[in-house]
């Protein structure tokens, strides 16, 4: 029932125009690309009708294979500035794939170039993020993952793309999204997941309850939380489609979306090749859904690669190690991985 309300919802948004098919999935070059970032900016429409812009990496003269990275959650833009620099979020990688393939960031629907909003200041999630009133009607999972697919599917035609070699990395809550992308595209050859969930998200909602620490008003007191989360759950089911209700941090949209979905059953619909790496210290995302993933991944015969981490945190950094960053270490293995 809930699935089928989303996807009702979803269809109500879709507007098909007389013209824009024959520009959906072609990549359009922005003349006006910002100046001073490693990247072209291009347009493609998707089949929702909405524009939606993405970045290429590379000598666009060089034909190379395609890499494409999801960010997590949060109205964040790929790019932010420091000082007089504008910098982006997917650095590691893009230095890691110098030369071996052309890297792919998708801005999501409703977040501007740049955009860094505010965190929330609710006590129990003041790391949640609002965004704009476009980000949340766009935060529906499902039109993340058309955006991202739909990226893909107009860089894949560029002529510097290798179209034989596509991965896509997806961290943290990313790594639903690039597993949804792998499985609705076959032209996807390869596939990251890197600290995400492995069950539904719904899970890991309930193992940080059972443990007391969900919600920073009612700290380490287990039974107050998980029926706290128990009434969260039925507000959502209770009122599935709004952007303005929240319930642990994300709008109602936001979770409906997303309980139905897993990362297991995506990557288990998909035939491309999988990679998965996890920390074992991450309080983010529990290592638990690592190794349910892994097994359940090996019992139906997955081509797979796994990567535990030893005391890494949810970013790969290990605290007992002066905070030591592994997370070039883990994209330098799945570089080699990817290209081997």
């Amino acid at each position: 029932m809930l699935r089928a309300a989303i996807t009702a919802f979803l269809l109500t948004l879709l507007v098909a125009l007389p013209g824009e098919a024959q520009r959906r999935y072609r990549a359009e070059p922005d003349p006006q690309s910002p100046a001073g970032i490693p990247y072209q900016r291009y347009f493609t429409r998707d089949k929702y009708n909405r524009r939606i812009t993405f970045y290429v990496s590379g000598n666009p003269r060089e034909r190379l294979p395609l890499v494409t990275v999801v960010l997590g959650s949060g109205a964040f833009s790929n790019f932010r500035r420091e000082g007089e620099r504008i910098v982006d979020a997917h650095g590691t990688v893009r230095q890691a794939f110098a030369a071996k393939a052309h890297v792919v960031v998708v801005e999501k629907p409703g977040v501007a170039f740049l955009e860094q909003p505010a965190h929330g200041n609710g006590d129990d999630f003041p790391g949640s993020i609002s965004g704009s009133a476009e980000f949340q009607r766009e935060s529906a999972l499902p039109r993340w993952v058309e955006a991202v697919s739909a990226a893909l599917q107009a860089a894949r035609r560029l002529p510097q793309a290798d179209p034989k070699r596509i991965l896509i990395i997806g961290h943290s809550e990313g790594a639903l999204v690039a597993a949804m992308v792998a499985a609705e595209n076959s032209f996807v050859t390869h596939v990251a997941s890197l600290a995400g969930n492995g069950p539904s998200v719904l899970f890991e909602l309930m193992h940080k309850a059972r443990e007391g620490r969900l919600y920073a008003s009612l700290a380490n007191d287990p039974e107050k939380q998980m029926a706290q989360i128990e009434a969260d759950i039925a507000a959502v089911h209770a009122d599935p489609l709004s952007t303005t209700r929240q319930a642990v941090g994300h709008s109602h949209i936001y979770w409906s979306s997303r309980w139905p979905h897993s990362t297991i059953d995506a990557l288990s619909r998909t035939r491309s090749r999988i990679f998965i790496a996890h920390g074992t210290a991450d309080r983010n995302v529990s290592i638990e859904n690592f190794d349910l993933m892994y097994a359940q991944l090996l019992a139906s015969a997955q081509d797979i690669k796994a990567m535990r981490v030893e005391g890494a945190d949810h970013g790969f950094r290990i605290a007992a190690d002066g905070m030591r960053d592994v997370w070039g270490d883990v994209i330098g293995k799945l570089r080699n991985w990817f290209l081997e």
